[in-house]
Parts: C-alpha cells; sequence; structure tokens
C-alpha cells in the first residue's frame, strides 16, 4: 500500500482553514475491500481504477493479503490456490469471448486497486476519526494513518488532535 499527497490548498492567508482547504491523495495498493470502505464517505471526489481496463495479459492482478492469512500457512495456500483458480476462470472465460467488463465479476474483494480523493478539511477530519479507531479495520486504518502523516505537517493546527491521539499508535 502506497498513499501520495498530490496536492492541497495551502491554509497560509486562508481565514479558518479548517473549513476550507482540502488534499488530494493518489491511493494505490489496496483492496476492492478498503476502496469500497473509502467510497463511502460522500463528502470527498474519487476516481478509481476500472477493473475492465485492467487486464491478465499487462501481468495479472495483485491480491492484498490480510495478515491474519498471511500469518497461516495453510490459509495463505488456501487464499493462494483460489487466487490461482480465479484468474484461470477469467482467462477461460476471455478466451470464449466474454468482454472483460463481465469476466471482472470473477475477481475477489482481494484485488488490488487504486484511486484518487480529494476530501475538505472537516471531512479529512472526520474520515480520521472513524478510520484510525481501534474498531477499523486493519488495511484502512493503514491507509488513513498514511494520509494523516502526509497532511499533518501542512497543517498541524487543523488536525493536531488527532495526531495527539492517534500518532504514537501507528509506531
Amino acid at each position: 500500500m502506497k498513499v501520495t499527497l498530490l496536492g492541497y490548498i495551502p491554509i497560509d492567508g486562508i481565514p479558518e482553514p479548517e473549513k476550507h482547504c482540502s488534499a488530494t491523495f493518489l491511493i494505490e495498493g489496496i483492496s476492492r475491500t478498503c476502496s469500497h470502505q473509502i467510497v463511502r464517505h460522500r463528502l470527498a471526489s474519487f476516481s478509481q481504477e476500472s477493473q475492465r481496463y485492467v487486464s491478465l495479459e499487462k501481468g495479472g492482478w495483485e491480491a492484498v493479503v490480510p495478515p491474519a492469512v498471511a500469518a497461516n500457512a495453510e490459509a495463505s495456500r488456501l487464499m493462494d490456490q483460489a487466487w490461482q483458480d480465479l484468474q484461470a476462470s477469467y482467462r477461460s472465460l476471455r478466451r470464449e469471448g466474454v468482454r472483460k467488463e463481465d469476466a471482472r465479476f470473477l475477481l475477489p474483494n482481494a484485488a488490488e486497486t487504486r484511486l484518487v480523493m480529494s476530501m475538505h478539511y472537516p471531512a479529512l477530519r472526520h474520515f480520521f476519526w472513524l478510520r484510525l479507531d481501534k474498531a477499523a479495520q486493519w488495511e484502512i486504518r493503514q491507509v488513513a494513518m498514511e494520509m494523516l502523516r502526509l497532511v499533518y505537517p501542512l497543517a498541524p493546527g487543523v488536525f493536531q488532535d488527532i495526531w495527539d491521539r492517534y500518532a504514537g499508535e501507528a509506531e
């Protein structure tokens, strides 16, 4: 997983920057499971990579493997086998003339994706409060922490309380 800050509105000279500024992030190497959680944050703008245009002929897809699966040899074997079977079935469907947009119905939520997300600071604060909490799923917590690490230095006054609460947990 990789998060890159693509742009932000600087706070210099803007009254109440916590109300008017925003940031844009490129989020790569996350699962469709994680992206589905992210796009439920309606006060943001998203552009997500389409599975229709990703092809096995270009090297295949990668699966995001949960740490609990990676730590268990039998669980890893089962997930790897399922992943290989799904990719083989996808190839078979394509050979049968099934279009990519229909063959992709086989792809699991573990399929890796990327997206661009722009969010203004009030919505970003809400995102952090929800997604940095220990009750949040592990992958979205990692994404949120990387986003906080990138945006906090740009607007510490806006995100200080969140930083104080969660930055130590990521160490």
